[in-house]
Order: structure tokens, then C-alpha cells, then sequence
């Protein structure tokens, strides 16, 4: 929504109305360009979120040229991984995922489960991306990445400039590209766009997650 400043009508939402849905009625171009869709879901509490992240991307696949696009991200909360977030790798959406983390146990214990995930599925990974950098908590996010086969891509720092962009409906890059923070998302893209690293990534026991934060 940042991208866009406004929220836009969610593409499942209109395919419960009507079979096709025209591409125009929920893409949106936002700042510099971007195309944004978002996907949704089922009404909470009702339908499978898995089940309808896999129609969405499949329609995608089907009403756009998504080979005439620069880059396509799919943006997959990780606690799906009962069809979505596989169906993205499996039907062959996209070439390979990027883990997001912090450096907390919880982030790290999901990442861990989306590894496990990865590697039964044979589904490759181009690396993880650490959110809420700290110096102090960056060796735990190393460590993992260390243990599991996956490099660092990149950072992008604790930052209350990122909170007040967020409330600005802003991207952070529009409300202020010169800041510091700022230089980290265009590092952060430039080695995203760049990088050809992909591998089916190991995975840790809970015993061995937990060692990283008592070392």
C-alpha cells in the first residue's frame, strides 16, 4: 500500500463477483513505476489463505505478461506453507524464494521452518534478508545463515524514519531517498536484482536454533 499511498480493491475479493477479472480493475501503478496488486484472501476465519494465495497466482499467471516485467516478488506471509508459499516454487512462479528474518528466536525459528519446508519441496532459495538490523543482534542472523547454507543478502536497519514513512502511506525512498536508512533498501535491491546464488537449504534441530542464542 506504501507504493501506492491508498489501499486497492484485493483481486480475490473481485474474482468472487465475477470469473474475469480484466487486468486494469486490480493492478495499480505506484511510485517509480511499480505495478501492485494485492492478492487477499478468504474472510477471516472462513477458506483456506493457502488455497486462495495459489488461485490468485495462478490467475496472475494467466491475464499478465509477467516475462515483460524488470522483477515479479511475490509477497508471501511465511506462516502460509500449506499451499501458498509452495505453490509459488512448485508451479514455477518464481525461480527461487528469499527468506526474511530478524534476529529474534520466533523470526528465526519460522525462517528455520521455511528451510525445512524448502528442502522437502527440492525448492531452491537465493538467501535470507535481515530485517530490524542490529550490530548486536547480526551475529545470530550470521550464524543461522551459516548453518543452513544461505547468505546475507542484505539489511535494512531498525529505523524510526521506516515507522514514519509507514504512517505517511509513504515508501520510505519517496519520503526521504537521501537518508541514511534509505541507503540501506538501495543496497538491499541492487543485491537482490543482482545475485544468481540459489540452493535447496539446509535446515537446524530446535536444539541447535536454540545453541545460536546461548553461544
Amino acid at each position: 500500500m506504501n507504493l501506492l499511498g491508498r489501499r486497492i480493491q484485493p483481486l480475490l475479493e473481485l474474482m468472487r463477483k465475477e470469473d474475469k477479472v480484466p487486468p486494469e480493475r486490480f493492478t495499480a501503478v505506484g511510485f517509480n513505476g511499480v505495478t501492485c496488486v494485492e492478492i487477499g484472501g478468504p474472510e477471516p476465519g472462513v477458506g483456506c489463505a493457502g488455497r486462495g494465495l495459489i488461485v490468485g497466482i495462478k490467475y496472475l499467471g494467466e491475464v499478465l505478461e509477467l516475462e515483460g516485467f524488470d522483477l515479479v516478488l511475490f509477497d508471501v506471509p511465511a506462516d502460509i506453507v500449506c499451499g501458498g508459499l509452495a505453490s509459488v516454487i512448485k508451479e514455477g512462479y518464481a525461480e527461487s524464494a528469499l527468506i526474511v528474518t530478524t534476529d529474534e528466536f520466533t523470526s528465526l525459528y519460522a525462517a528455520n521452518n521455511l528451510c525445512r519446508g524448502f528442502a522437502s519441496l527440492g525448492a531452491r532459495v537465493g538467501g535470507l534478508l535481515y530485517n530490524k538490523a542490529t550490530e548486536r543482534g547480526r551475529r545470530y542472523v550470521e550464524s543461522f545463515s551459516k548453518k543452513v547454507g544461505l547468505p546475507v543478502l542484505g539489511s535494512v536497519p531498525f529505523s524510526e524514519e521506516i515507522k514514519r514513512a509507514d504512517r505517511s502511506r509513504k515508501s520510505l525512498i519517496e519520503l526521504n531517498p537521501s537518508s541514511e536508512a534509505s541507503s540501506h533498501f538501495f543496497s538491499l535491491a541492487r543485491s537482490v536484482y543482482r545475485n544468481t546464488f540459489s540452493v535447496t537449504p539446509n535446515w537446524i534441530p530446535i536444539e541447535e536454533l536454540e545453541g545460536i542464542f546461548e553461544a
